[in-house]
């Protein structure tokens, strides 16, 4: 069974989260079956959402590096 794990800083996304999940979800799922053969079903996909405050970028957390730009 393969699954996916999808790490997601929810702070860089914009407009209903939940909705673009499950698009995200269904394209990963249908990517997999396409490429594998593997049944939908056998699919699993885990997004867990990272906090900008425990993320970095060139060593510099992205909440700090956001309040630059």
């Amino acid at each position: 069974m393969p699954i996916v794990h999808l790490d997601i800083v929810p702070e860089l996304m914009f407009g209903d989260r939940q909705e673009q999940y499950q698009k995200i979800a269904a394209g990963i799922t249908d990517t997999i079956v396409t490429s594998t053969g593997a049944p939908a079903e056998s699919v699993h996909v885990l997004i867990r959402e990272v906090s900008d405050a425990k993320y970095s970028v060139g060593g510099e957390l992205l909440r700090d590096r956001m309040r630059h730009d």
